[in-house]
């Protein structure tokens, strides 16, 4: 990727990044009024923050409200600064994906969950992006959700 000088640019380099974790189908929204969202894939959407100070919870709460209730799709969020501790705090809790990219494009996980992604995706399968088991009673009511619509085989795997 060239050096990225446009948030259009941004966006383009967060949807190749995710086709390479698994998100094939991952594309860039073309601008307008996109609620947040700036990368759409059928399992994942992600918001891209290209220039201005560190990323705050309310980006994340944004983010998280965008997904509305298919609960199912992975939630990421691309910055080119940095992110409020408060910021991280709340994705740990509800497990969105975290990660800075530099002028070129080259992504840094932030938190466990982009972490996660980095050490188990892979270009032909999409990693299960799940919270910690830290995470308390949020972990759980995830197991259960995923156990009741994506079937039990899945779920046990984070017993």
């Amino acid at each position: 990727m060239q050096y990225i000088t446009t948030p259009h640019q941004a966006e383009l380099n967060a949807a190749e990044v995710m086709k390479t974790w698994g998100f094939t189908d991952a594309v860039a929204t073309t601008g307008g009024a996109d609620g947040g969202i700036d990368v759409r894939s059928s399992r994942a959407l992600a918001q891209v923050k290209w220039k201005g100070g560190a990323a705050g919870r309310p980006e994340m709460q944004q983010l998280y409200g965008a997904r509305g209730t298919d609960t199912k799709k992975v939630l990421f969020f691309f910055a080119a600064s940095a992110y409020s501790k408060a910021a991280i705090g709340y994705a740990d809790e509800v497990g969105i994906g975290l990660f800075t990219y530099d002028p070129v494009g080259v992504m840094t996980p932030i938190n466990g969950v982009a972490q996660r992604v980095i050490s188990s995706g892979t270009p032909d399968t999409a990693p299960t992006v799940t919270p910690s088991s830290q995470d308390g009673l949020f972990i759980g009511a995830l197991l259960l959700a995923i156990v009741v619509i994506g079937g039990v085989v899945i779920a046990l795997g984070y017993f």
